[in-house]
């Protein structure tokens, strides 16, 4: 899962640059700086590396999983006990891993051309206010401005922080609701995973204020207290979202035994002639296939259904005339898949599958 394996990169970053990056953080930033551009190329190009590094390594990059690990880290730094060894740790170095997430963050944002390009919906009126909160945190990070900003406007500003973290959290739920809710365990899971994470935090922070003031105050036994109670909440909020998602499927899978015509089955084969459709979920939304079939054969293949990233469907529409070419050839393999090709892919082989031919 991207979300632990981007947390562990995260960890194990600031674990082994901890000193180096606080002495100088400059060519930290050129490195990440050039991952966020070739990012952004790499998406644009619709070109996936596959293999390990496309399965686990490009997708830090691509759905921001690092870069939110990054912020988690910068969030949590303040939570911990004051003179412990995290807060020791991770609060000589949060401007810098603030700057690090941000370059990491544009590369995510740009890599998706969301800005050059809208598709104008919930999501991407919500992603431009989080663009226009964190630039100016990522800005009056750096020292060189800080140090001609006067104190108190800084710290004033910074607290905006504090309205942009929860707005991480609401931005993740914008993106996984929907394929939660249509049946995507993947998705369901990082919800489940990012509202103990940020749900979490959401409690530390004000404990951690409240330890300030009150001397005896046992700041560690409450906070996993609260932790105990945020796992329930969120696997709550599971198990409702896949609730939901069951009781969707179940009707959708009764309203389709009532759809058009019946059939014609095939005397040669297995293969039953018909119009077949399926829907996966792409990377932002929902992806429908529909096969037609006759004789046997795949005599049609079109995308009626298409509400994922607007910038990216004319890769997926080139994978189905090349589908058109070769109905039957291994599509499994396609090398280079992004998101919403390979949600074509599994919606197209779906399909194949209710007809009989696969």
């Amino acid at each position: 899962m991207i979300i632990f394996i981007s947390l562990l990169t995260a960890i194990l970053f600031v674990l082994l640059f901890e000193k180096p990056l606080q002495k100088n953080p400059i060519p930290f930033y050129v490195i990440f700086s050039i991952l966020s551009l070739a990012t952004i190329i790499l998406q644009l190009q619709g070109i996936n590396p596959g293999g390990f590094v496309g399965a686990y390594i490009y997708p830090m990059f691509t759905k921001a999983g690092l870069a939110t690990s990054f912020f988690v880290l910068v969030m949590y730094a303040a939570t911990f006990k004051n003179g412990s060894q995290p807060i020791k740790l991770l609060m000589s170095i949060r401007g810098p891993l603030s700057i690090i997430a941000s370059i990491l963050a544009l590369g995510h944002v740009f890599s998706y051309s969301a800005l050059l390009s809208p598709n104008v919906s919930s999501l991407y009126i919500f992603s431009v206010i989080m663009l226009c909160i964190m630039i100016p945190l990522f800005i009056t990070s750096f020292v060189m401005i800080r140090k001609k900003m006067n104190p108190r406007a800084w710290k004033k500003l910074q607290r905006f922080a504090y309205i942009f973290y929860p707005m991480i959290y609401v931005h993740i739920l914008l993106l996984y609701v929907k394929g939660a809710i249509r049946g995507d365990s993947k998705s369901a899971l990082n919800i489940f995973v990012y509202s103990i994470i940020f749900l979490w935090y959401f409690i530390c922070r004000p404990l951690k204020a409240y330890s300030i003031s009150h001397k005896d105050f046992n700041l560690d036994k409450y906070r996993y207290i609260s932790l105990i109670f945020v796992v329930f909440v969120s696997l709550g909020f599971y198990l409702y979202i896949t609730g939901v998602s069951v009781s969707a499927n179940a009707s959708n899978d009764m309203s389709s035994s009532f759809e058009s015509s019946e059939p014609e089955a095939n005397s040669a084969s297995s293969v039953t002639d018909g119009i077949y459709s399926a829907t996966c979920f792409g990377y932002a939304g929902d992806i429908t296939v529909e096969i037609k079939v006759e004789n046997g054969e795949v005599t049609d293949i079109t995308l009626p259904g298409y509400e994922d990233e607007s910038d990216y469907k004319h890769f997926s529409e080139e994978l189905i005339e090349a589908l058109k070419q070769d109905p039957l050839a291994d599509v499994d393999t396609i090398s280079g898949a992004t998101f919403s090709t390979r949600a074509v892919i599994d919606a197209y082989n779906e399909a194949l599958k209710q007809a009989g031919l696969k």
